[in-house]
């Protein structure tokens, strides 16, 4: 009895070996190109998982998972197209998202989100062809947009507008070429102009005219190639020369 009881112990157990030795004999393979094939997992120096997956001819297919080194999952990557594409979700250590959009050839494509630690949404992006393009936008907390403005071909070109947090107009202004260009107004919260002037080449240029909340201009400057060359004050007469 004892004897059958030890011969069943001992199957089972070499039948675990052979099995776990088959398991790993099928990770982490190369064919005789040096390309990888199957599952691959590694580890970091402190025996931590670091990522798992699955290559085809040295190229990442289908989902892989990314690690923190204490083992907490920091990044999800699921790839097509023979690897060009990769749908992406990179998270906070709390198991937020941190963010999420699709890499191209290894590089940001299309619709990029980010967002804090308790899940709201702080910055939209969008790339194309490589390059910055499209509407870019930063949110406050509350979920209205802070700032936006236009990218093409990896440059600022178009309108930009800064926003206070009730949504109203902040800063209206306009870049060309990646350089701030013609007319630029910034408002105070109540919606009354403080500020107006000219940019060429980002730099000022012409006359700029200073106002109060009460709508009185306190002071104009004039500017040649972003260099101040005359300004007249003219708040002590609003406040009766005081």
């Amino acid at each position: 009895m004892f004897k059958n009881i030890l011969l069943s112990f001992l199957l089972f157990s070499v039948s675990g070996i052979l099995v776990g030795q088959t398991h790993n004999d099928t990770l982490n393979q190369t064919d005789d190109k040096g390309r990888k094939q199957g599952s691959w997992i590694k580890y970091n120096e402190n025996g931590m998982l670091k990522y798992k997956g699955q290559f085809v001819d040295d190229v990442p297919k289908g989902a892989f998972v990314y690690y923190f080194p204490d083992g907490i999952v920091q990044a999800r990557s699921v790839f097509s197209e023979n690897g060009r594409f990769a749908e992406t979700t990179i998270y906070h250590h709390n198991g937020k998202v941190m963010s999420k959009g699709f890499y191209k050839d290894k590089v940001k494509d299309s619709l990029w989100e980010y967002y804090d630690k308790d899940n709201i949404l702080l910055k939209e992006e969008f790339y194309r062809d490589k390059k910055n393009n499209g509407a870019w936008k930063v949110y406050y907390k509350n979920g209205s947009v802070a700032e936006e403005v236009q990218w093409k071909q990896g440059k600022r070109d178009g309108p930009w507008r800064q926003y206070f947090e009730n949504g109203k107009v902040k800063v209206k202004g306009n870049f060309e070429n990646d350089e701030k260009e013609g007319e630029v107004v910034y408002y105070f919260e109540n919606g009354r102009m403080r500020i107006t002037g000219q940019y060429q080449n980002s730099l000022r240029i012409g006359q700029w005219i200073y106002i109060n909340e009460k709508g009185d201009v306190t002071k104009k400057e004039i500017y040649k190639e972003g260099k101040l060359v005359e300004s007249m004050d003219y708040s002590k007469e609003k406040d009766g020369g005081k």
